[in-house]
């Protein structure tokens, strides 16, 4: 978007708490010149699908210049477009359909690291004298401190045929940036600003909260994933470049800054929205997406309710939330929380009004809304992932044996989600103008693709457009309060919503079996994924929605 009338804008614009946002992986939405891969073009070509489900936005996964080693995450240029998804002009024209459709797009951006590639990094090994070598957390030794990297193994990799040790809490290919470094900071500001006068509307800041750390960087106490995030995030200066960001970029724009969050609880998300001292317009966090397990191995209803109260909670009255049930990075929504056979349809719907019926901004991962499922990777070879072939190799240095270790990259890969959008039931699922895709297509495309889906008023895609109607149509489902009314139930989730005297209330029956639902006096209910009528018995799967 044009910057902003407003001089200074401080708290979200009122359009970042009413939309609806649509992730896009570029690589596997739409394929237009038949390489395979999925690129600007392909996206600017089915725009209208993410517009037809009422979304208005369209966050992109990473489309910056990059060798792909993780997927556009390693980032080699921060002002140019990655020539696998094509050229500045098909931003310019993506950005031009999107206002003719009124959908908004955003752009991911890694900021805590870049590619080994980018030309920074290159001048720094280059070069001892560089002044780029203080882009970047550079140390003597080889093992600087006991980090870990996220991706498995030590977070540090060899500086060259030096004997220096560079951070990459990453994978190796990605060097964190020492953001200590005002220099690097006015880069990234400045890249920031070239996408948003071109006109996107904002942008998703991929891992923000680990852009801080403390110089001296200590050992941790605990390496494990979730205490190390904590860890991670709680870095000095957090706030401090926030707070610079918002100044130097985000307060001269109408757009909305998403930050990815791991690490940070609600108490320390509501400091970092707080409309009285914005840093960023909403927290993108990581708590849905990974429930705690009961005795059996079964996601934990009860916690997994929990969740939701209390960033409700912790965000506050004045903050704003956002709900993530799936994205790029993740097992497929309906095969994680759901039934991805005989109930996928029912599962899937049930899941959608789950996310679109809370006091927060609703994200959709492409493909979510046909109720897309995991794929059967039939060898290592069909993966393309570099988390999964990491933990393939890191197994087998273990001792594991070759189908152990494929057991393992299969758990651990992200491809479940990345498979190309079908779009027909051709066995390139409509992807691709003739190549052979990228990655392969679902085998369930005859079966799961958008075009058996677009007619059918029975169908996922419907219900989804349905909610997002009621969504868009009363503030209620936007700004109500949300209040649990079982919070202890193991079986249904019942909760509230209410704004100025009115109220609506969402039954969804967590569980694939019938169960008991509660009694809802004095409401109507006003959409369903089954067909009335509604007895006390909620049925496999089962979401009613009531109100006035």
């Amino acid at each position: 978007m044009a910057k902003s009338s407003v001089n200074m804008r401080a708290a979200l614009a009122p359009w970042g708490r009413r939309s609806v946002v649509y992730q896009v992986y570029p690589k596997s939405f739409r394929d237009s010149s038949g390489d395979g891969v999925g690129d600007l073009k392909g996206i600017t070509e089915k725009l209208r699908h993410v517009a037809d489900l009422g979304a208005d936005v369209c966050w992109l996964s990473p489309i910056f210049a990059s060798p792909m080693a993780d997927n556009g995450y390693d980032v080699s240029d921060y002002t140019s477009v990655n020539p696998l998804f094509g050229t500045l002009d098909d931003v310019d024209a993506l950005i031009a359909e999107g206002r003719r459709l009124n959908v908004r797009i955003v752009l991911d951006i890694a900021l805590n690291h870049t590619s080994v590639a980018h030309p920074w990094f290159q001048a720094a090994l280059g070069d001892p004298s560089s002044p780029m070598r203080d882009y970047y957390w550079l140390r003597p030794g080889r093992a600087p401190n006991n980090w870990r990297s996220i991706f498995g193994g030590p977070a540090w990799g060899q500086f060259g045929e030096t004997d220096l040790s560079y951070l990459h809490l990453f994978d190796r290919s990605q060097p964190d940036l020492n953001w200590e470094n005002p220099a690097v900071r006015a880069e990234i500001h400045g890249a920031m600003r070239f996408w948003l006068e071109r006109g996107i509307g904002g942008f998703r800041l991929d891992v923000v909260t680990v852009i801080s750390k403390d110089p001296a960087l200590p050992d941790a106490a605990d390496t494990r994933l979730g205490p190390f995030y904590r860890m991670l995030a709680d870095g000095p200066r957090l706030k401090d470049y926030l707070r610079e960001m918002r100044r130097e970029v985000f307060s001269q724009f109408d757009c909305i800054a998403i930050g990815e969050a791991p690490g940070v609880d609600p108490a320390r998300a509501a400091g970092l929205v707080d409309p009285r001292d914005p840093m960023l317009d909403m927290i993108y966090h990581f708590d849905l997406v990974e429930p705690k397990r009961d005795a059996d191995g079964d996601w934990d209803r009860v916690a997994f309710k929990a969740v939701f109260s209390a960033w409700d909670a912790g965000i506050g009255p004045d903050g704003w939330n956002t709900t993530v049930l799936g994205n790029h990075d993740l097992k497929r929504l309906v095969s994680r929380f759901g039934d991805d056979g005989a109930l996928r349809v029912e599962s899937a719907k049930m899941l959608a009004a789950l996310s679109l019926t809370q006091r927060a901004t609703p994200f959709i991962y492409q493909g979510d809304e046909l109720g897309m499922t995991n794929c059967r990777f039939p060898s290592l070879e069909a993966l393309d992932d570099v988390w999964a072939k990491t933990t393939y190799r890191l197994r087998l240095a273990e001792g594991a044996s070759e189908a152990e270790a494929f057991a393992a990259a299969l758990a651990q890969t992200r491809d479940d989600a990345r498979t190309p959008f079908p779009w027909t039931d051709k066995s390139d699922g409509g992807f691709t103008e003739g190549g052979a895709p990228w990655l392969m297509i679902n085998p369930n495309v005859a079966q799961v693709n958008a075009a058996a889906q677009v007619e059918d008023p029975t169908s996922v895609m419907a219900f989804v457009k349905a909610l997002i109607a009621l969504r868009g149509s009363d503030p209620l489902w936007v700004e109500g309060r949300f209040e649990d009314l079982a919070p202890k139930d193991p079986d249904v989730f019942v909760y509230e919503r209410r704004l100025d005297g009115r109220n609506g209330v969402v039954v969804l029956n967590l569980r694939g079996r019938p169960v008991r639902g509660p009694q809802v006096d004095g409401l109507g209910a006003v959409l369903s994924n089954y067909a009335g009528p509604f007895e006390a018995m909620l049925r496999p799967w089962e979401a009613r929605i009531y109100t006035l």
